[in-house]
């Protein structure tokens, strides 16, 4: 097999975790905007963003050899951030609706219902990616996957024309 089927070959297998990695940066880039409205206020809650940031560099060190490897998905790194990501915007959620933390939090919004509602909104935007993000892991663990059949046929399609090939 050449190198370019070699390469169409891993492009594919790995376009299966493409929701993953764009949901992932969606979070990493959420993460670090809430960090840097934060800095202003100096208050230690900047710590939480923070260490999202960093947490979500064991992902993405997972999707990177995940990329060149090819053995069976275990996507540890990426559940664990996912469970986290979920938690924490389930317990971001309900502080919105208590003034004093929610002050703490997200100094940069007004305690008002503009406020309230729309980082209400975009929490709950984040635990309906990590509730599909979690099934998605799960998915593709199995090879359960709509990827997986695509890939597969993808895969039995060149060695057909190798063989017809020749």
């Amino acid at each position: 097999m050449d190198i370019r089927k070699k390469t169409a070959i891993k492009n594919m297998r790995f376009n299966r975790f493409i929701f993953l990695r764009y949901s992932l940066a969606l979070f990493f880039f959420a993460n670090l905007n809430w960090f840097i409205f934060m800095i202003p206020a100096k208050n230690i809650s900047l710590v939480i963003p923070l260490l999202m940031i960093i947490g979500a560099i064991f992902p993405i060190k997972e999707f990177l050899i995940l990329y060149d490897v090819n053995k069976t998905i275990e996507l540890k790194n990426t559940k664990v951030y996912y469970i986290v990501q979920l938690i924490l915007n389930l317990l971001l959620i309900t502080s919105t609706f208590q003034s004093q933390i929610f002050s703490v939090m997200f100094p940069f919004l007004n305690i008002n219902s503009y406020g309230i509602l729309g980082m209400s909104s975009i929490l709950g935007l984040g635990i309906v990616i990590g509730l599909f993000g979690l099934r998605k892991i799960t998915a593709l663990e199995n090879d359960r996957d709509k990827g997986y059949k695509t890939y597969m046929d993808f895969k039995k399609s060149l060695k057909v024309s190798e063989l017809n090939g020749k």
